[in-house]
């Protein structure tokens, strides 16, 4: 006799099928395409976060000095009085060292340049890391304003830079005669900040 042939087991869709034996995985060249990528992603995002960092830099710097300014035009204005800013040595006289001493704003009613009294300090900004100023002031190592808010002669304009020198993360404030500030702009889009002249700012 032919020996009895053996039930297949039914499903609901037919006779069940035995599948192949595969094992899931990544080939060689898969596992070093996939590491490529990632080392490519994260090159980026180095890069990505390293700017956004100097741009927040910029930031600070600019909004600091922005304020100091602002400040010491308001005084000014408020309080009747002659204010000075600038960075002051240790007898207390504006000096040029814009990026090594703390940046002061005082009430000179007499406009000597000097802090007279710790009373007449309005406000005393700290050196912002990261960048460096540059002031254009005629030799003159302090911005005034007077009673009407006016700059005067005291014009001029603060120019920042980073510490490596990187033209397209410049930034420039501009005070005019009547006291008031502006912040340079990209007018030829060449991704670099333009002075009052229209010129590209260089930071090196």
């Amino acid at each position: 006799m032919l020996g009895r042939m053996p039930k297949q087991t039914k499903t609901d869709k037919g006779l069940s099928m035995k599948p192949a034996n595969y094992t899931a995985g990544f080939t060689l060249v898969e596992l070093l395409i996939s590491l490529a990528l990632m080392s490519i992603i994260a090159m980026v995002a180095v890069s990505s976060s390293g700017r956004l960092l100097e741009n927040s830099r910029r930031h600070a710097s600019v909004s600091e000095m922005v304020t100091l300014f602002n400040l010491a035009r308001n005084s000014a204005i408020f309080e009747q009085s002659t204010v000075t800013m600038c960075p002051l040595d240790e007898a207390n006289t504006c000096t040029h060292n814009w990026n090594t001493r703390p940046i002061t704003v005082f009430r000179d009613p007499d406009s000597n340049r000097a802090l007279a009294a710790e009373s007449d300090i309005i406000r005393v900004g700290q050196v912002s890391k990261g960048g460096k100023w540059d002031a254009n002031t005629s030799s003159r190592p302090y911005f005034r304003f007077f009673p009407s808010g006016m700059a005067s002669y005291a014009i001029g304009n603060m120019i920042w830079c980073p510490n490596n020198n990187d033209n397209e993360l410049a930034a420039q404030i501009i005070v005019n005669m009547g006291g008031r500030l502006r912040l340079s702009k990209d007018y030829d889009g060449d991704g670099i900040v333009d002075d009052a002249n229209g010129n590209p700012i260089d930071c090196h």
